[in-house]
C-alpha cells in the first residue's frame, strides 16, 4: 500500500486559483495604445465662450482611478467689450440682448490625470513582453470527527494468531476520534506575455503538511505526521479572448504536477460585466487527475516504528475528476483599496461543496500590490458519509517478525475547513 501526502485533498477540496489578476477596464482599442499604469496628458482646448468652471474630481470609472487635482479651468474676461442695442436688458445670469457683439479670447486649459489600474483584480494577465508575478503565503487547514464502525483483521504470516483473522464490529462503534490537516505553502505563480492577449504561466509550491490523528476515545496519544518539500511544479496558458468597454472574458488551461502522487490538467473560463467601478463574474472550471503512484488517497499517518493508518477518501481509484462553479465580484473602493468576493459550488470527486472567498486588496503603488483573503465552507456534503480505514500494525501485542492489518469503514461525524493567505503581486 503506497502513501499519499493530503496536498492532493486539500487542492482537491480549496479551489486552485490562477494568480491575482488585473482589471482591463477600456475597450480593445484603447487598451493597446493607452493601457499604462500611470497615464500624463496634457490637453489643448478653445473655449467657444468664455465660461468658469470649478475643476474636476478624482472619479473611478471602469475600475480605473483618474486623478485630477482641479487645475482644469478657464478665465473669463473682466473688460470685455460690449455693445448692446435698444432692447437690451440684465438677468442674474448676466448681460442679454436681441444682438450682442462681444470680443471673445481662445483660453488654454492644462490638465494633469493619473490612470492606474488594479493588480487584485480576479482577470489577471501582463501585456506583450511584461512580467507579472504572484507570491501567495498561505495557510489552510481542515478536520472532521469519526467514528471506526466496524473492521477485518488479517494476520499477514503465520506466526500471527487465528485470533486476529477475525470481523470484529457490526455497524458499531469501536473507536472514536478526530482527523486534523494543516498545511503552509508558498506558491509562485510566473507569467509572461507573449501577446497583449496571450500569457504564459509557470508555478512552483513549496508546502509543510501535518496530519494528526487525535482525540481517540480509548485514551490513546496522538499520532502525528508531516511532509515538506517543493510538491507541485506546474505550466499554463491565459488568454483574454473579450475585453470590451461592458465585457472580459478569460480562458485558462494549465498542467499541475504533485510529486509523487497525481498530475492534474484543469481548464476554466472566467467572465466579467463590468459596472462603473464593479465587475460582476462567473467562473467554470473542470479539472482531471491521475494518481501516479497508487489507486487510493486520503489522511495519512505514519510512525518510525513502520506502523501507519490511513483514512481514505477515496480507493481503487486512478482517475478522478472535478468541476466548480460560482460567482464572483471585484469593486474598487478607491485609488487603493479593492474588495473581492466569491461564491463557489464544487464537485470533488468523494464530496461536493459550498464555500465562501473574500479578500481585500491595498495597492501602494501602480506596480505593487497585496492581496489579503480568506475562505472557509459553507456546506459540505462529507458529513455523514462512510469511508474506508486501513490501519497498519507491525509487530502487534509483542509478536515479533509479524505483521497485522485492520481494514475497515470509519463515518464522518463532522467536516470543517478554511484558508486565509496574502498575495505579494508585483508587475514589471
Amino acid at each position: 500500500m503506497k502513501k499519499y501526502t493530503l496536498a492532493l485533498a486539500l487542492f482537491a477540496v480549496l479551489p486552485i486559483v490562477s494568480a491575482g489578476a488585473y482589471e482591463y477596464g477600456q475597450p480593445q482599442g484603447e487598451y493597446n495604445s493607452a493601457h499604462r499604469p500611470v497615464v500624463k496628458t496634457t490637453t489643448y482646448k478653445k473655449a467657444a465662450t468664455s465660461r468658469r468652471t470649478g475643476g474636476y474630481n478624482n472619479i473611478v470609472t471602469n475600475n480605473f482611478y483618474y486623478g485630477q487635482p482641479a487645475q482644469y479651468y478657464t478665465q473669463r474676461p473682466d473688460n470685455a467689450n460690449r455693445n448692446y442695442i435698444k432692447g437690451a436688458g440684465y438677468d442674474e445670469g448676466g448681460y442679454y440682448a436681441d444682438e450682442e457683439k462681444q470680443a471673445r479670447r481662445n483660453i488654454k486649459s492644462y490638465s494633469y490625470q493619473e490612470r492606474k489600474y488594479y493588480l487584485a483584480h480576479p482577470f489577471f494577465q501582463p501585456l506583450k513582453g511584461r512580467v507579472g508575478s504572484v507570491t501567495d503565503f498561505s495557510y489552510a487547514k481542515n478536520s472532521f470527527n469519526f467514528d471506526l464502525i466496524d473492521g477485518k483483521v488479517l494476520g499477514l504470516d503465520p506466526n500471527v494468531p487465528s485470533e486476529y483473522n477475525q470481523i470484529i464490529g457490526s455497524q458499531d462503534i469501536l473507536v472514536s476520534g478526530k482527523e486534523e490537516t494543516s498545511m503552509f505553502a508558498v506558491k509562485e505563480d510566473l507569467s509572461y506575455g507573449l501577446t497583449d492577449t496571450l500569457a504564459l504561466v509557470l508555478m512552483a509550491q513549496y508546502d509543510k503538511t501535518k496530519v494528526t490523528f487525535k482525540d481517540w476515545s480509548g485514551g490513546d496519544p496522538s499520532d502525528t505526521y508531516s511532509n515538506s518539500g517543493l510538491n507541485l511544479f506546474g505550466i499554463g496558458l491565459q488568454n483574454r479572448f473579450v475585453d470590451s468597454k461592458d465585457w472580459i472574458v478569460m480562458g485558462e488551461a494549465f498542467f499541475q504536477h504533485q510529486k509523487d502522487t497525481a498530475n492534474t490538467f484543469m481548464g476554466a473560463v472566467k467572465a466579467g460585466y463590468k459596472i462603473d467601478r464593479t465587475t460582476i463574474y462567473g467562473v467554470g472550471r473542470i479539472a482531471y487527475t491521475n494518481l501516479i503512484n497508487g489507486d487510493i488517497y486520503g489522511a495519512y499517518v505514519e510512525n518510525p516504528s513502520g506502523d501507519w493508518m490511513i483514512l481514505a477518501y477515496n480507493t481503487d481509484v486512478k482517475n478522478i475528476f472535478q468541476g466548480e462553479g460560482g460567482l464572483g465580484a471585484f469593486a474598487v473602493l478607491n485609488k487603493y483599496f479593492t474588495l473581492n468576493g466569491e461564491l463557489m459550488y464544487g464537485y470533488y470527486d468523494w464530496h461536493n461543496q459550498l464555500n465562501i472567498k473574500g479578500a481585500l486588496g491595498v495597492q501602494p503603488a501602480d506596480s505593487f500590490a497585496l492581496n489579503l483573503y480568506a475562505s472557509t465552507v459553507l456546506y459540505d456534503s462529507a458529513k455523514g458519509k462512510t469511508r474506508q480505514y486501513i490501519n497498519y500494525d507491525v509487530n502487534p501485542d509483542g509478536i515479533t517478525s509479524s505483521v497485522v492489518y485492520t481494514l475497515g469503514d470509519y463515518k464522518i461525524k463532522n467536516y470543517n475547513e478554511w484558508k486565509i493567505g496574502v498575495q505579494a503581486i508585483l508587475y514589471f
